[in-house]
């Protein structure tokens, strides 16, 4: 009994639902244009770096990565970077020093966290850390045959952040 007496109640507000919302189905399917030619997609062109050598010297301004000598993520993915430097050895392949300057967007807090972060997981040796209001200085041995330096000082909007790495014969 109450199965029916809830179907004739169902019955007429679903047909006045449907006939009160007609205008949503009678709406004509839209195809897309085919024949129409896309959008032109324009993509940031940065500047070429600007590369000096001289001997064993390698200066590059606003280059698009840093050098291979620096590790792995010790540069996020998201900074710009200004300029690097290069000195290389003698042997092939194998470089004395490098210099990595960047400007991130990140707070002077959160490279700190970043790298402490970046160091322990990796297994990096931290020799020196000194914190101050403006700059922070960490010393760094790291896989017992580089020693990077790093130094993060706060800008306006962002960070500043200089590493400097050097190639030892011997480690500590």
């Amino acid at each position: 009994m109450q199965g029916r007496s809830l179907s004739k109640i169902l019955v007429p507000v679903l047909i006045s639902f449907l006939v009160g919302n007609l205008s949503i189905f009678s709406q004509e399917p839209k195809l897309p244009d085919l024949m129409g030619q896309d959008p032109v997609k324009t993509k940031k062109l940065k500047d070429r770096p600007k590369i000096f050598r001289h001997n064993n010297l390698t200066i590059v301004e606003s280059p698009y990565r840093a050098p291979s000598s620096i590790p792995g993520n010790f540069v996020p993915d998201d900074s710009e970077i200004l300029f690097f430097t290069e000195l290389k050895a003698e042997r092939f392949l194998e470089n004395k020093e490098a210099v990595v300057v960047f400007k991130t967007a990140l707070p002077k807090q959160t490279m700190e966290r970043y790298y402490e972060y970046l160091i322990t997981s990796f297994g990096h040796k931290i020799l020196q850390s000194q914190k101050s209001e403006g700059k922070s200085l960490y010393l760094v041995d790291v896989l017992r045959h580089k020693i990077v330096a790093i130094t993060i000082q706060s800008k306006e909007n962002g960070s500043l952040v200089k590493l400097f790495q050097k190639t030892t014969n011997r480690g500590f």
